[in-house]
C-alpha cells in the first residue's frame, strides 16, 4: 500500500516536472517569437532605409550626370560636382553598410526561426509526454481505487471471521 502511494507521488512529481519544463519551453518559444517579430520589424526598417538610400543614390547619380555636362561652364559647378561625388561615396558606403546589416538581420531571423521551430517541436514532445504521464497517473489512481476496494473487502471479511 505504501509502495503504491510512493509510486503515485513519484508519478505526480514527474508530471509536475514535465509541466514545469513545458511552461519553461513555452516561455522560451514566446521570447523567440518576440525576437523574430523584432527582427522582422528591423528587416522592414532596413529594407525601407535601403530603398530610400537607393533612391537618394539614384538622385545623386542623376545630379552628377547633370553636373558633368555643365562642368566646363563654371568653376562653381565643378565644386558642386565634387560635393555630390563625396555625397555619393558616403551614400554608397551607407548603402553597403545597410545591405550588410540587412544580411545579418536576415541571417539572425532565420536562426531565430529555426530555434523557434525547434522549441515548438520540443514543447509538443513535452506536452505529449505530459499527457502520457497524466494518463498513467489516472490508470494508477484507478488501480489504486480497485486495490483499496479489495483491501476494504478483505478487511470486512477479516472482521466477519
Amino acid at each position: 500500500m505504501e509502495k503504491f502511494r510512493e509510486k503515485i507521488n513519484s508519478i505526480r512529481a514527474e508530471a509536475e516536472a514535465a509541466t514545469a519544463r513545458a511552461e519553461e519551453l513555452e516561455t522560451k518559444v514566446k521570447a523567440l517569437e518576440e525576437q523574430v517579430m523584432q527582427r522582422d520589424h528591423e528587416i522592414i526598417s532596413l529594407n525601407n532605409q535601403n530603398k530610400y538610400l537607393a533612391e537618394d543614390l539614384e538622385k545623386a547619380q542623376d545630379k552628377i550626370a547633370q553636373l558633368k555636362s555643365l562642368e566646363n561652364e563654371d568653376d562653381d559647378l565643378k565644386k558642386e560636382n565634387d560635393a555630390a561625388q563625396r555625397k555619393i561615396t558616403l551614400l554608397e558606403e551607407e548603402l553597403e553598410s545597410s545591405d550588410k546589416s540587412l544580411r545579418e538581420a536576415t541571417k539572425n531571423f532565420r536562426e531565430a526561426d529555426v530555434k523557434a521551430e525547434h522549441f515548438e517541436r520540443k514543447v509538443q514532445q513535452l506536452e505529449s509526454l505530459l499527457a502520457d504521464e497524466e494518463k498513467k497517473g489516472e490508470e494508477l489512481k484507478a488501480k489504486n481505487q480497485g486495490l483499496q476496494a479489495q483491501l476494504d473487502e478483505f478487511h470486512a471479511q477479516l472482521e466477519e471471521i
